[in-house]
C-alpha cells in the first residue's frame, strides 16, 4: 500500500520517469523552429529589411543614408496546455506503483507530442491558412502576409512585388530534377519588407516519415552520380541535410496519418535562425506538478504543462511540393 508517508518519494520518482520518457520522445521542433522565450502573453515580431545597397559617393557630397523598410508584423497569443494523470486510492491500495509509473511516463510524452505536433502542423497544413486543432480550434497557419506557408503569389509589405515558392507546374514526386527546381524557387524570392532580391541558401530537405519519401530522399542524397542523367554526371544535391518530422502527415485534429500529405517534401533555410521563419515563443517549458495537498483516502492530481504559441514569420525560407505528381 502506498502511504501519504511514501508521497515524497513517490514524487520523486514520479519526476525522474516523466522526464525520462520526455527526453526520449523523438522531438524535432528545435530543428524546425527559433525557439525564443518570451515572457509576454502577446509578443509581436517584425523584421526590418536589410541594410540597403551602397551608393557611390562623389568626391564633397555625404554617403548615401539608406533607409530601413518594415516587414509584416506577427503577434503571438501564448496559451496553456495542459495534461494530468490520476492516482487512486485504489491504485495506491493496491500498490500498483507500476502502472503510476507507467501513467506518469505517458504524461511526459503527451506534453512533448501535443507541441510536436503543434509545430509539424505548420507544414502539414502548408498550401491552407486555417485549420481545425484537437482541442477543435479553429487555428490560423497563415504567413504574415495572409497567405498559406506554400503560396505562388507572396507578397512584400506596402509593395506590389509578388514571389512564389511553389512549383508552378505539374511535375514528378521528389528526385533530383524536382529537388533542383524547388532549389531554384530560392533565386527569385524577395526581401517581403522592401521587395528586392534577398540571397537565401536553402540547407535541409524536410519529409515526413512517410518510408517511400524518407528513403527516395536518403537515394538522391547517398547517390554518387546524377541518377536522372544518363551520362551520371556527379551528383551536386548531397550538400542537404534531410529532416524527417514524425507528425507532419498525422491530421492534428484526429491524430491519424493523413496519406495526402505522405509525399509532402520541402527545401528550406533552416540553420541560421535569422533567415528560418518558423518561430515558437514560450513563457514556460515543459513541467511537471504534483499535488499540494494529499490524503489517504482522495486521488492524488498529477499535472504536466507548458505555455508558448508558434507561427511563421515569412516565407521567403522555405519552397514545397506535394511530391504527389499534381500541379500546387
Amino acid at each position: 500500500m502506498i502511504t501519504t508517508a511514501q508521497f515524497r518519494d513517490l514524487v520523486k520518482n514520479a519526476y525522474v520517469q516523466w522526464n525520462k520518457a520526455r527526453m526520449e520522445f523523438p522531438s524535432v521542433r528545435s530543428q524546425i523552429a527559433v525557439i525564443e522565450n518570451s515572457m509576454e502573453q502577446s509578443p509581436e515580431y517584425s523584421r526590418m529589411s536589410s541594410v540597403p545597397t551602397a551608393r557611390r559617393q562623389t568626391e564633397g557630397n555625404n554617403a548615401w543614408k539608406g533607409t530601413l523598410k518594415q516587414d509584416y508584423l506577427k503577434t503571438f497569443a501564448q496559451t496553456k496546455i495542459a495534461l494530468q494523470v490520476d492516482v487512486t486510492e485504489k491504485m495506491r491500495l493496491f500498490d500498483k506503483y507500476g502502472e503510476i509509473m507507467t501513467q506518469m511516463r505517458g504524461m511526459g510524452r503527451g506534453v512533448s507530442r501535443r507541441m510536436e505536433q503543434d509545430i509539424a502542423s505548420l507544414l502539414y497544413n502548408a498550401w491552407s491558412t486555417t485549420l481545425l486543432n484537437i482541442d477543435g480550434e479553429t487555428v490560423s497557419t497563415a504567413t504574415p502576409d495572409g497567405l498559406a506557408l506554400i503560396d505562388n503569389a507572396h507578397t512584400v509589405n506596402g509593395g506590389s512585388q509578388t514571389f512564389s515558392n511553389e512549383i508552378d507546374t505539374t511535375h514528378s514526386p521528389i528526385d533530383q530534377n524536382v529537388l533542383e527546381k524547388l532549389e531554384e524557387k530560392f533565386n527569385t524570392m524577395l526581401d517581403s519588407a522592401d521587395g528586392r532580391r534577398v540571397p537565401i541558401t536553402p540547407d535541409t530537405i524536410i519529409t515526413s516519415s512517410h518510408a517511400p519519401t524518407v528513403h527516395m530522399v536518403e537515394r538522391i542524397l547517398g547517390s554518387e552520380y546524377y541518377t536522372e542523367n544518363a551520362n551520371m554526371s556527379k551528383n551536386t544535391t548531397r550538400k542537404y541535410k534531410h529532416l524527417v518530422v514524425p507528425l507532419l502527415n498525422t491530421n492534428p485534429n484526429t491524430e491519424q496519418v493523413d496519406t495526402t500529405r505522405n509525399r509532402y517534401c520541402f527545401l528550406a533555410a533552416l540553420q541560421n535562425q535569422d533567415f528560418n521563419g518558423f518561430r515558437m515563443v514560450m513563457a514556460q517549458g515543459e513541467n511537471f506538478v504534483p499535488p499540494e495537498q494529499v490524503f489517504e483516502s482522495g486521488t492524488w492530481g498529477f499535472q504536466s504543462g507548458a505555455w508558448y504559441d508558434f507561427g511563421t514569420l515569412f516565407a521567403n525560407f522555405i519552397a514545397g511540393t506535394k511530391g504527389d505528381g499534381s500541379l500546387v
